[in-house]
């Protein structure tokens, strides 16, 4: 049995293989707890795994022709749909929103923060994973950003505008998600946003909550969606969102993965906008003030 076993090991890696890419193209996250699976193989890893299999097998070419060719139809595939090079356009009424998740640092990065302020002029800053021990220097923030009204909310976030704050409705359910709903006006502009932080564990089935955001949205005509969804762009669940929203996926400057530090892997961190306004650009920068990338989106309101 077990040199039987020896003798078919390569045949059983290219089964299973197989089988990740099913899940990875086809079952996705349908099922659940499959979708397990599906979180846990982005198509990074898959492409790493088929360059480990491919030198596995360079001594058989009948397997390791036909692995590597597939491995680089996944590297044309992960690059013609996760690289973007979006055109900056200047747009002289153009609207910007910053979103961060801080992981729950030490203390607020204030230079990093008030130096991409100072660069895109964002008109609302938005921040999750940001407890009370993270805003122990806000006092700090406010003295860097005095052109902004400050709104700490449940559910470790933070809001800053050029205008005024107002929350509009708050759901929290352990372990599952955190979602606040506010209106920022300005002037005769008013801008309903949703800042929500969704459960990063994958022993959670992810349409529920997912499903929760989407449903106050439609029910609030709410303009805007941010938030660290620890769920990827490719996950079924998203599909009722394109009805009503554009995703910031196809405006981003470079590759769309936003977690973790600097490595393109997991697009977990999601912008979604009212189709009745026009996404622009996604702005996308990684320091090491969190593992999770800074994004600033620029749209037109409509």
């Amino acid at each position: 049995m077990h040199l039987k076993l020896k003798q078919h090991y390569k045949a059983y890696l290219l089964v299973g293989y197989a089988f990740l890419l099913l899940i990875h193209f086809i079952a996705k996250d349908h099922v659940f707890p499959l979708s397990i699976v599906f979180y846990a193989f982005p198509l990074p890893i898959l492409i790493v795994i088929g360059l480990c299999l491919t030198g596995l097998f360079f001594r058989r070419l009948s397997y390791a022709l036909p692995t590597l060719a597939l491995t680089v139809l996944l590297v044309i595939i992960w690059k013609t749909n996760y690289y973007f090079s979006t055109e900056k356009v200047y747009r002289q009424n153009s609207s910007k929103v910053l979103f961060w998740n801080l992981a729950k640092r030490a203390q607020l990065p204030v230079d990093q923060i008030s130096d991409k302020v100072k660069t895109h002029q964002p008109e609302i800053l938005s921040f999750v994973e940001a407890p009370h021990t993270t805003l122990k220097n806000l006092d700090d923030l406010k003295l860097a950003l005095p052109n902004y009204n400050f709104k700490t909310l449940k559910g470790a976030m933070l809001v800053a505008a050029k205008g005024d704050i107002e929350l509009l409705k708050h759901e929290y359910k352990d372990d599952s998600h955190k979602i606040n709903m506010v209106q920022i006006s300005n002037n005769s502009k008013h801008l309903k946003i949703i800042i929500t932080d969704l459960t990063a564990s994958v022993f959670i089935n992810k349409k529920q909550p997912v499903n929760i955001v989407l449903g106050i949205a439609k029910a609030n005509a709410v303009d805007f969606i941010a938030g660290d969804f620890n769920t990827p762009y490719e996950s079924v669940f998203f599909k009722e969102y394109k009805t009503n929203y554009n995703s910031f996926h196809n405006y981003n400057n470079g590759f769309t993965a936003t977690w973790p530090l600097g490595i393109p892997l997991f697009e977990i961190d999601h912008i979604w906008i009212s189709k009745q306004h026009e996404p622009i650009r996604l702005n996308k920068y990684y320091n090491d003030a969190s593992d999770h990338a800074l994004l600033i989106s620029e749209f037109e309101i409509h």
